[in-house]
């Protein structure tokens, strides 16, 4: 999976989601993204403007901690 754009702004973008999803079935593929970019969050230490992402990157591991695992759905197959 490819992650467009700033680090920072996606990590900030997962977090609002994340939010915006909460207490809603979730689809694993959605699952999967906001996972990707915590991982990539996690490789770096700042954001392309020398902003540190480490306080962005905790709240989305938190928000994600929140997200109970049964909430997935699976993906439809076309």
């Amino acid at each position: 999976m490819k992650i467009e754009g700033s680090i920072r702004s996606n990590l900030i973008s997962a977090i609002t989601s994340v939010r915006r999803w909460q207490g809603r079935p979730v689809h694993k593929d959605t699952l999967n993204y906001w996972h990707a970019v915590l991982d990539q969050g996690r490789r770096v230490e700042t954001g392309p403007l020398g902003e540190p992402v480490a306080d962005l990157v905790a709240q989305l591991e938190i928000e994600l901690a929140l997200v109970r695992k049964d909430r997935a759905i699976a993906s439809r197959s076309h």
